[in-house]
């Protein structure tokens, strides 16, 4: 069997010894160094992680197989605060409502997926940063959504696809969160435990609203919407949504190739399996 048909619960239910076999096979495959494997758990989920590094750069595996990705707004039951939260963003930004409906409309739909099993960046860095650009032939200085796939392309890496992000975020999670359904008092930023502490698969991600991850679209990135909402002062709601696992924020990628801004926007490497 290929490594990158491993699914998750194929997995989990190895032994601990037979996994670790397996994390070192992955290892000699991806020619890459194996750091460890270990249980861990985050919101209220247990699971099992392995780390590796290549070229410096830290992975973590992230299992394929089929999975539920997306947004089931039929699901959601929202709390007192969410519905309070809204009602106050309603009023003072004109948004459309209800709640349901809004959130629908900036989340990706339900859908059932299969990916494949990779290794995946526990952090994401800024594109420039990663990648040395030592092309002297660009000769117009425009440094886009190719220059990225090409950069990290030479280094045997790609950007995740929109699917593969929302999967590595969510984990396997249903709630509108990787942590479930409601969001902590205060802002979406900083020292927040849930938002900094490693996912269920060992990954640092949807930390930031700030910090939107480009993927294999150019016109979808992941995991925040650039900071408008917290930065604007939109409110607990607004903010903490940017975060959701499906979240899409729809005009932020024209925003990033209209304000030259793929240096400073981050990306985090796929290193495929076979």
């Amino acid at each position: 069997m290929s490594h990158a048909d491993l699914t998750l619960p194929a997995w989990l239910d190895l032994a601990d010894e037979a996994a670790g076999r397996t994390a070192a096979a992955i290892a000699r495959n991806a020619d890459a160094r194996l750091i460890g494997v270990r249980g861990h758990a985050y919101g209220g989920r247990a699971g099992r992680v392995a780390f590796f590094d290549r070229d410096g750069i830290h992975y973590a595996l992230v299992p394929g197989g089929t999975v539920q990705l997306g947004h089931d707004v039929d699901r959601l039951v929202p709390s007192a605060r969410q519905l309070a939260d809204f009602a106050t963003a309603v009023r003072e930004y004109d948004l459309a409502g209800p709640l349901h409906h809004f959130i629908a409309s900036v989340t990706s739909p339900p859908r059932q997926v299969t990916l494949p099993a990779r290794l995946v960046a526990v952090n994401s860095d800024e594109a420039g940063a990663l990648l040395d650009d030592d092309n002297d032939d660009n000769d117009d200085d425009e440094y886009g959504h190719a220059w990225l796939i090409a950069g990290l392309a030479h280094r045997g890496l790609r950007p995740p696809t929109p699917d593969e992000w929302e999967y590595a975020c969510g984990a396997g999670a249903t709630t509108l969160f990787r942590w479930g359904d409601e969001y902590p008092e205060g802002a979406p930023y900083g020292a927040v435990p849930l938002i900094r502490d490693p996912n269920l698969f060992g990954l640092v991600i949807g930390d930031d609203p700030y910090r939107a991850e480009f993927t294999t679209d150019p016109a979808v990135l992941c995991g925040g919407d650039g900071g408008a909402a917290l930065c604007g002062g939109y409110g607990s709601f607004l903010a903490w949504l940017t975060l959701a696992t499906a979240y899409r924020d729809r005009d932020l990628a024209e925003a990033v190739r209209d304000g030259d801004l793929t240096e400073e926007t981050p990306v985090r490497p796929v290193l495929e399996l076979t």
